[in-house]
């Protein structure tokens, strides 16, 4: 059990799911914008990047400067093993979504 004030041996530190990847570099190309799979609303789109030679899947949001589209910090980001669980349950989650009133296709935007 840890005490407080005495730090964790590095060694334990968090496992791979756990880690949060880096931000995504924009390098002049936006090498980022290939990567873009679909888009979930004005600002939130769905990508599937190399972080540190893992596949990463993220769900983030992007702004806009300048004309062009960036993605912010905000968002989730889910190495191949939480993908996996995710997709795994779809048809679940798709079944409570409709049980929750999921039927209606309304749209609501991010404050």
């Amino acid at each position: 059990m840890l005490k407080r004030g005495k730090k964790r041996d590095a060694s334990k530190a968090k496992s791979e799911g756990d880690e949060r990847p880096k931000k995504i570099t924009l390098n002049a190309g936006n090498e980022w914008e290939k990567n873009v799979i679909c888009e979930l609303s004005k600002k939130r789109k769905v990508l599937v990047r190399n972080w540190d030679g893992k596949a990463v899947m993220d769900i983030r949001e992007f702004y806009l400067e300048d004309g062009k589209e960036y993605p912010t910090g905000n968002g989730l980001s889910f190495f191949m093993n939480q993908w996996k669980i995710l997709r795994d349950h779809v048809d679940e989650i798709d079944k409570l979504m409709m049980v929750h009133g999921g039927d209606n296709d309304q749209i609501i935007e991010p404050r």
